[in-house]
């Protein structure tokens, strides 16, 4: 019943003071998600003793950001961890400091070899790119000289900025490994410069300069890694080696071809005859196509390997920054191609005027309708509850969207008999609803459906307090905002249920 409580809008400062004081293991779930908590609350969980209770507001995205920052200074190792873990929040160099110097001393204490210490450095790069400004300037030279690695996963006025910093560095170790870093990134490739790491091995095959033996290497498939794929997506590869690469057996390597920029009007023909469907589908989203070349073009959305990523609606953070938005006119242009997977990349474009909102909410392709229901602000009420319906099955997260703002209230109570118990759910959102079906929903068959309507403000005030004694539904009751707050008063002094 004191997680309820904690979590209850309509708790007063004092229940919330007497839950920390009395309670403090039934606190940081809902301190962690709530939007709403009061400045004197947040000021004693902030000296709380318990790690969980500051955890709890380390890892709330509302609490406001310099109280969060505070906690990086937090005795405990969980706590900080919280705050590096939300990838909105801007981190200062500091926030990584101790794990750099953890592997410093481990590396002083011979635990580490120099090429260990530099590996640590770059994965804590890759895990986080905020951290990249941090390695470029740690005392350490060691940790500075590996810096160079992780260029590419910052911005380009950041990474032009870091590089020249690292190109003057006091150490001349530092200056040395950087500029034999940028001199190979330019000397041509031979087959001995291959790495045996096969996310390295790949992205030197898809980026630098590669010699006729390598090539030759990579298209024997020596070392049975099928580099041709990568190598294919290469824009300094020769054009002959390129018109070779369509006569390829291998489909991954048609359809990296496809990614390639320079491709001629006969080329793009070719690929969009392709016999294996996944060639053709990649390349019916090229720039070199008219609308006129995709619409003639038999394509299946389902084998392109972005169309897997709309079941979870694009909400996964990659280690990398987000690639830039196109310029608005294009993704204006996207959102009326005959082509589902060029209106799914306009879907993502928060900019999108009202007129093609409009038209990309009634989309026959159910990807587009969910990316524009998850990405745009002015998703319509109407799209944001049929994406919410119509997903019943896949991964796309149905709880976000009950979030937005726009998600509509009114008339969600004619749900109450949907077989989706998410769908019935939803009738405790309805501020019209009748009392009389939200008390008939705390019977649900579905524990899920009655929690909801426990904590659903619409239910009769004797049934809140009495459910405050039922073992299953207590916690959704204490949470309740038509909760009487004497009753809660009465409640937080006691043991918790």
């Amino acid at each position: 019943m004191a997680r309820g409580l904690a979590g209850n809008p309509a708790a007063p400062v004092d229940v919330l003071l007497r839950l920390l004081d009395n309670h403090a293991e039934a606190v940081p779930a809902a301190f962690r998600r709530r939007a709403d908590l009061p400045s004197a609350v947040v000021a004693a969980a902030m000296r709380h003793p318990v790690a969980r209770v500051r955890g709890a507001l380390a890892a709330n995205p509302h609490v406001d950001p310099v109280i969060r920052l505070r906690l990086l200074d937090d005795p405990e190792r969980r706590v900080v961890d919280l705050v590096r873990a939300d990838p909105d929040l801007a981190l200062p160099d500091r926030a990584f400091l101790p794990y750099l110097d953890r592997l410093v001393e481990q590396f002083r204490r011979d635990l580490l070899t120099a090429v260990e210490l530099r590996g640590e450095v770059i994965e804590v790069g890759i895990r986080d790119q905020r951290s990249v400004s941090a390695v470029a300037t740690h005392p350490e030279p060691l940790v500075r000289a590996a810096a160079v690695d992780l260029l590419g996963l910052v911005r380009e006025t950041s990474r032009n900025r870091l590089r020249e910093a690292l190109l003057q560095d006091d150490v001349p170790e530092v200056r040395a490994a950087t500029a034999h870093f940028f001199a190979e990134r330019e000397r041509v490739q031979e087959p001995a410069d291959l790495p045996g790491n096969g996310y390295a091995y790949r992205g030197m095959l898809s980026e630098r300069r590669l010699s006729p033996a390598l090539i030759e290497y990579v298209l024997a498939d020596r070392d049975g890694w099928h580099g041709a794929e990568a190598m294919a997506t290469n824009p300094t590869l020769p054009p002959e080696v390129v018109e070779a690469l369509f006569e390829h057996p291998s489909a991954d390597v048609r359809r990296g071809l496809a990614q390639r920029d320079d491709l001629t009007g006969a080329q793009l023909a070719r690929l969009a005859a392709d016999p294996d469907v996944s060639v053709r589908t990649a390349v019916s989203v090229h720039p070199g196509l008219s609308e006129k070349d995709r619409a003639a073009i038999d394509i299946d959305v389902t084998t392109a390997p972005w169309d897997r990523r709309v079941d979870l609606c694009w909400h996964h953070r990659p280690a990398l920054p987000s690639p830039p938005l196109p310029p608005s006119a294009e993704s204006v242009r996207f959102a009326t191609s005959v082509n589902p997977l060029l209106r799914r990349r306009a879907a993502v474009d928060p900019r999108l005027p009202a007129d093609a909102v409009t038209t990309l909410a009634d989309d026959p392709d159910p990807a587009v309708r969910a990316l524009l229901a998850h990405h745009h602000p002015a998703a319509p009420p109407d799209l944001l509850l049929r994406v919410f319906r119509e997903y019943e099955h896949r991964r796309c997260d149905r709880g976000r969207l009950l979030a937005l703002p726009n998600f509509p209230t009114a008339a969600l109570a004619r749900f109450a008999h949907d077989r989706d118990p998410a769908v019935r759910r939803l009738v405790a959102r309805d501020p019209e609803a009748d009392p009389a079906i939200v008390d008939r929903l705390t019977h649900d068959p579905d524990a899920t459906v009655r929690e909801a309507m426990a904590a659903c403000p619409r239910l009769p005030v004797d049934r809140i307090v009495d459910l405050l004694d039922d073992t299953e539904l207590a916690e959704s009751a204490a949470a309740n905002p038509a909760l009487p707050v004497p009753v809660m008063r009465e409640r937080v002094g006691s043991p918790s249920r």
